[in-house]
This record gives C-alpha cells, structure tokens and sequence, in this order.
C-alpha cells in the first residue's frame, strides 16, 4: 500500500525547495502530482522516481535523498503582523 499523497509544502520540506517553487515546477511538469479540485497532491516515490531518471546534471533541483537540515530562505516562522496592545500600543 503506498503512504498518502504530500501536499505542496510537505513535499517542499522534505526535498529542501518552497511551495510556491514545487508548484512552479509542477505546472511546467517538472514534478509529476495530481490535481484534486483545486488542491495538488504528490507521490513521493514518484517525484523521487523522476529525480533519478533525469540523473544528475540534469536540471532537476529535487534530491532523492531528504534533506536533514531546515529549507533555507525560512527566516521566521513569527507573523509578519505587528503587535497591537500592551504598554507600546500607539
């Protein structure tokens, strides 16, 4: 039985890239996923199937292996929406 299908932002966490850029990647059909509704599913050992077949040099930016470290470009994950109340309210 396969696991269940990631959304844009799992996928994008596990394999070091954004959402937006997973989508980005699907639309030009970089990346193989389904499309239920509105909403983009991926299969993992299907993007990580494709990652390989394209080999390396390729153009392809996916690894097939995950990356154990955080995505990079995440500086916080605080809203961006400032604080309104307390002692500094204005």
């Amino acid at each position: 039985m396969r696991d269940r299908l990631l959304t844009a932002r799992e996928l994008a966490n596990y394999i070091g890239l954004s959402p937006a850029t997973v989508l980005d990647k699907w639309e030009r059909r970089e990346l193989p996923g389904y499309r239920f509704g509105r909403a983009v599913r991926f299969d993992l050992e299907e993007v990580l199937a494709a990652a390989l077949q394209d080999g390396p040099g390729a153009g392809g930016e996916v690894s097939p292996t995950p990356t154990a470290r955080r995505p990079s470009g995440l500086l916080s994950q605080l809203s961006p929406t400032p604080f309104r109340g307390g002692k500094h309210a204005e």
